[in-house]
């Protein structure tokens, strides 16, 4: 009887226990998560909306409410494969979006129109339910830069460590967690994760919220039960909210014009594209060159967090609307021109000389400017571009003043450097070469044009020589007179350089001669033979001899002896021992000088045997013939 007692009280804690818990969780939400609330007050600051432009989209003058059944028949009926309990923490957090949060539900179903077409596509390619997309509703109330407290980011709210896990770039001028496309593909990934790891997709917008660990521990301390709301009491406060908040917001954004809750306008454009981007180029080269505000070009595209694309690392895309891409495409080259020193000021070498702006390992020359020189023809002279001489100078034009000294920067090249050693190719005469890409040079070539001036009355030869831009010595050199008359012709001969490709004629290599000591190289060989595993029946005896010496000599006519060494080709049925006696010799011996591992040799295979001096001449009848394989190699001098 006691028993009974001590059991019945012990049924009734634990029913109390369990009920008290129950009625926990039925309270409704009375504070919303700190950064859940940042996020939908930063919907209505000036940067996303202002406050007064979306007044009007709840024009009821009132929370517009309804009976429980309402809200209970509403969540059962909507065609989704997620479970949509009701209870009042639902319920508390339906009638606040219809409410106080009103505003931002107009602003999310504005926004809703441009992000959820880009959600529900890769949701629907990997099988998902598509009503996970109202997830970044609760994650950042649709902002694509929300950030939170804790450093989770975009519009999935990642953080660093678990973007990299799957795939996002995260470093000082790419941020993937912020771009819409990747950080999509990455959280339906980690949401297919932890489906295959939980089968409830309730525990599985839990653990999106709180993390797998604190989601385990919760179904430990509750026997292994895999359901939300049996675990509720022993999840993390915040996390216990997430689940109502994201039921209560998958109702409110079907059933918002019941609630007299009406869409904002969009504002992301619906004509958006993307375009590959494999160069370096800064927001405000773009901005400048379409006419596009930078402000909307950082809206497009939130994952560069410096206005810089970085192409030059990898490909990387830029999104813009249609019209402005088409217009990218059509001025590109202009795009990446545009300021491009002033915006992209990284250099690929510094050093004391080049913040002087000279090249490293240059030498400074000093050309003074003579009448008639042109930029093309000092650049051509000193093998450099014009563009360099005017970027040394600081020259705003090409126009050169008569008397002024131009600083010059000679490159000295090293003996190693790839392009010294494509000089002999290209030409010994490298001054008119403007530039290399592979086999093809580009150089100038001077064309000369030939006009003529007429003498005028009054004319005199600085006159001339001031109107056609020439030299007095060059207008008598050119027309071999020296006195002018008025009427006649003036030949006027200019020169100008034009660029030319040309294919480089590459020259036949000079292969070295290498020397090599006849001894080292002798004891060489003989040291790595020594080291040779190899099959004596089928390699020659090798013997190395560094000089012609008497030594050499007794190894030549000891060579004699082994004369005696033949091979014989194993038939079927043959043994070790009928070969041994064939060739008066032991069966040891036979198995020594072959290495054999036992007494078995194999047929075809080839035994090498030292035939007694007395039969050396024997017949063999094998169709072997003795071996001559012992060979001397002389590394002479």
């Amino acid at each position: 009887m006691l028993k009974k007692l001590i059991f019945t009280g012990l049924l009734f804690g634990f029913t109390t226990i369990v009920s008290a818990q129950s009625q926990e969780s039925m309270k409704p939400i009375e504070e919303l998560p700190e950064d859940f609330q940042q996020n939908y007050d930063l919907v209505l600051a000036k940067r996303d909306y202002s406050a007064s432009d979306l007044n009007q989209f709840n024009t009821s003058g009132g929370t517009v409410t309804f009976p429980d059944s309402v809200y209970i028949n509403r969540l059962h009926t909507l065609p989704t494969e997620m479970e949509l309990a009701y209870n009042q923490a639902v319920k508390s957090m339906i009638e606040r979006y219809a409410g106080s949060l009103g505003r931002q539900v107009s602003y999310m179903l504005g926004e809703a129109q441009y992000y959820f077409p880009i959600f529900e596509d890769v949701l629907d390619r990997e099988g998902l339910p598509l009503e996970l997309k109202y997830l970044p509703i609760i994650e950042s109330a649709l902002r694509p830069v929300a950030r939170s407290r804790a450093g989770a980011s975009g519009l999935w709210q990642f953080m660093a460590s678990t973007g990299k896990m799957y795939g996002l770039e995260v470093n000082t001028l790419v941020d993937e967690r912020y771009d819409t496309y990747k950080a999509t593909e990455a959280a339906v990934k980690y949401l297919k994760f932890l489906y295959n790891r939980y089968n409830d997709w309730n525990l599985v917008i839990a653990a999106y919220n709180c993390g797998e660990g604190r989601v385990d521990k919760a179904i430990n301390r509750s026997g292994g039960q895999k359901d939300f709301w049996v675990i509720y009491p022993h999840l993390p406060k915040e996390t216990r909210n997430y689940v109502p908040i994201f039921i209560a917001a998958t109702y409110i954004m079907n059933y918002f014009q019941e609630h007299n809750i009406t869409p904002s306008e969009c504002q992301m454009p619906f004509s958006m594209d993307t375009l590959a981007i494999n160069k370096t180029v800064h927001f405000q080269q773009i901005s400048d060159v379409l006419n596009v505000s930078i402000e909307d070009i950082r809206k497009y595209n939130p994952q560069y967090r410096k206005d810089v694309i970085p192409g030059d690392f990898k490909t990387y895309t830029l999104t813009l609307p249609g019209a402005n891409l088409a217009s990218f495409i059509s001025n590109e080259d202009a795009v990446y021109a545009h300021k491009r020193n002033e915006l992209l000021t990284h250099r690929k070498i510094a050093g004391v000389n080049v913040v002087s702006g000279a090249p490293l390992g240059s030498t400074t020359l000093t050309y003074r400017v003579k009448r008639g020189d042109t930029l093309a023809e000092v650049a051509a002279e000193y093998g450099v571009t014009s563009n360099q001489i005017k970027q040394w100078n600081n020259l705003s034009s090409n126009t050169l003043t008569v008397g002024r000294h131009l600083k010059i920067y000679k490159q000295e090249a090293s003996s190693n450097d790839p392009e010294v050693l494509l000089t002999s190719a290209v030409g010994e005469d490298t001054a008119n070469v403007v530039s290399v890409s592979g086999l093809t040079k580009t150089v100038l070539v001077p064309k000369t044009t030939v006009s003529y001036y007429k003498i005028k009355s009054g004319d005199n030869w600085t006159k001339i020589a001031k109107s056609t831009k020439t030299t007095v010595s060059q207008l008598k050199e050119w027309n071999n007179v020296k006195t002018l008359i008025a009427g006649k012709n003036l030949k006027i001969e200019k020169t100008e350089y034009v660029e030319v490709q040309e294919p480089i004629k590459l020259q036949e290599p000079q292969l070295a001669t290498v020397f090599i000591d006849p001894d080292y190289c002798a004891s060489l060989i003989d040291s790595y033979l020594r080291k040779l595993e190899r099959d004596e029946s089928t390699l020659p005896l090798i013997r190395i001899a560094s000089t012609d010496s008497k030594e050499d000599e007794q190894i030549r006519r000891s060579s004699s002896d082994d004369a005696r060494m033949i091979y014989h080709k194993v038939r079927i049925g043959e043994t070790i021992t009928q070969i041994a006696t064939r060739y008066n010799v032991s069966k040891n011996d036979i198995v020594t000088w072959n290495k054999l591992t036992g007494s078995i040799a194999k047929v075809g295979q080839r035994l090498l045997i030292l035939l007694p001096e007395n039969d050396k001449d024997n017949t063999v009848d094998n169709g072997e013939q003795p071996s001559n394989n012992n060979i001397i190699y002389s590394a002479g001098k």
